[in-house]
Parts: C-alpha cells; sequence; structure tokens
C-alpha cells in the first residue's frame, strides 16, 4: 500500500493518528468529502459525452479513502440485469460507469482492515431507477459490511465511545428515507448545500459558501457542503488553489463551520490538512 505524507502524518490514517479530536462525534467533526465518489478517471466510461465531461475524481474509492476522504458521496442506478452487487452501478447525471456496489463495500473493506481506527460516512445522496431494489440493496449492505455499520442510535456518541463499544463499527450510512430501508442500518439522507446550478464557476461557487456559511447548519445532523465547479467547455474543475485559500484555518473559519466539505479532486487539494487543524481546534475548545 502506498502511504502518502502531508506534514508530519500519514493521510490514511490520519484520524486515529490524531487521538485529541476522539472527544467529538462525527456530527461535529469537520470531515473531507469526494463529491460523485464513484465516477472517477479509472473507471471505464461511455465513449460519448466521455470521462472528460463526467469525472469528477482522479482515482477508485480505496485511493481516494487513502488520500484522506471520509466521507463518499455515492449516486447509485439499478440495473436489473445484472448479477448481485453488480445491480447497483455508479453513475454521473444518468451516465454509468464500471464501479458498482461491490466495488465501493470490497474497498471499505480492505481500507478498514489496513486502518481500524479510521471512520467512513457513506453518503449514498441518490439512488436512481424506477424499479430500484430497495430491498436487495438493505439486504446486500447488511450481508457484507453490517459488521461495520454504526447504528444511526449511536451517531452522537464522541469517536472515544464508538471504539469502545466496537473494534469494527466504523462505518455511517445515510440514504433517502425507504420504507425498505432498515432504520436500524441507515442515518437519514445527509443534506447537500449546492449552488442548485449545474455550471458554476469559482465566483459563483464562492459567493454561494458565502451565503451558506453566514448561517451554517448545526451539528445536530450531518450535512455536506458542495465546494465543487463545472465547466461547460471543461466538464468537472479542479480548483484545488481556490480551496486551499479559502479552507485554510489561518486565513477564514470556513472550515470549522462545515459538516462535510463535499470536493472534486481531492487529492490535488490540502484539505485534509485543514480538516485535521480545525477537528483540533474543536476539540481543545471542547476540552480546554
Amino acid at each position: 500500500m502506498d502511504t502518502i505524507v502531508q506534514n508530519s502524518y500519514t493521510l490514511n490514517n490520519w484520524m486515529s493518528a490524531t487521538p485529541a479530536i476522539d472527544t467529538l462525534s462525527l456530527n461535529q467533526l469537520t470531515l473531507p468529502g469526494t463529491h460523485n465518489a464513484g465516477s472517477d478517471w479509472k473507471a471505464s466510461w461511455p465513449l460519448i459525452p466521455g470521462a472528460h465531461w463526467l469525472a469528477c475524481q482522479h482515482e477508485s474509492f480505496h485511493a481516494q479513502l487513502n488520500h484522506g476522504a471520509r466521507a463518499l458521496d455515492i449516486r447509485l442506478m439499478y440495473d436489473a440485469d445484472a448479477p448481485g452487487l453488480g445491480k447497483f452501478r455508479i453513475h454521473h447525471n444518468g451516465y454509468r460507469n464500471d464501479r458498482t456496489l461491490g466495488s465501493l463495500v470490497n474497498n471499505v473493506r480492505e481500507f478498514l482492515i489496513q486502518n481500524p481506527n479510521e471512520f467512513i460516512i457513506l453518503d449514498f445522496h441518490d439512488l436512481q431507477g424506477d424499479t430500484f431494489d430497495f430491498v436487495y440493496f438493505n439486504n446486500m449492505m447488511v450481508r457484507f459490511i453490517g459488521e461495520r455499520i454504526i447504528p444511526p442510535q449511536n451517531l452522537h456518541m464522541s469517536l472515544t465511545q464508538l471504539k469502545k463499544l466496537s473494534p469494527l463499527q466504523r462505518v455511517l450510512v445515510a440514504a433517502p428515507r425507504h420504507r425498505a430501508l432498515d432504520r436500524n442500518v441507515f442515518v437519514e439522507q445527509i443534506e447537500h448545500k449546492w449552488s442548485g446550478s449545474g455550471m458554476t464557476d469559482t465566483a459563483e461557487l464562492e459567493k454561494h459558501i458565502i451565503e451558506v456559511l453566514k448561517y451554517p447548519p448545526g451539528t445536530w445532523a450531518l450535512w455536506s457542503l458542495s465546494a465543487t465547479s463545472y465547466s461547460a467547455l471543461g466538464g468537472p474543475v479542479d480548483i484545488h488553489e481556490k480551496l486551499d485559500a479559502w479552507f485554510d484555518p489561518e486565513k477564514s473559519n470556513w472550515a470549522q463551520k462545515c459538516s462535510i466539505i463535499n470536493v472534486d479532486f481531492i487529492d490535488e487539494s490540502r484539505l485534509v490538512s485543514y480538516c485535521r487543524a480545525v477537528n483540533l481546534t474543536k476539540a481543545s475548545q471542547r476540552n480546554p
């Protein structure tokens, strides 16, 4: 496994390497997230419109987790003719690639074997298709990753409490409400604060973030700030220089106000480093 280093700690286990933040709950932390996590350049895409217009990350789920992402924004489309977990395919705006629910759970399980005290949020933000089989989806999540799932009633526990409670439960799973989804498994759908426009340049995005952070949602529930830009000429835009300027805790309090910061091409930015820094600040303020 490649070890990615930023400052004096490795990104793959930045949470467990920072025990001071264990006094906080997942709701209280600021977490780096990947927008359209399954839509990456390494996936196989249809030739039209092509990866250029659809890929929002450079590499796989596992690589994103290794780079420090702790909230994965997942969009699934149902394919009744495919076998097993292949029935649930990653898509971007309806265009499917070869990433599946099977890819996701395998990558998450492998990552947690290597990094057993990292916490991951699986944000199933979009479950698409008139025939989407919620019963099968529920059952497959329980079967393949059930022992790793943090029960919703434990959401407000600190990381210390969660670790004491179980050596395995490190994954919080959120999904849209549906009668077939077990509410002892899935937490409520995570609210995404996004610009509302499919085409967003950095000036519009900055204005959007300023508006959201004037009155940010509280810590009673997870929420996701969409800090992404999309161009009519080039598709998803790598804006890491802007992200690094906006969320640097030495320059603003933006990161400290956030729950999940949802970005494209996370490996290009210093977002993980900034999240770690503001979580240390939050912990010190909570426990002076």
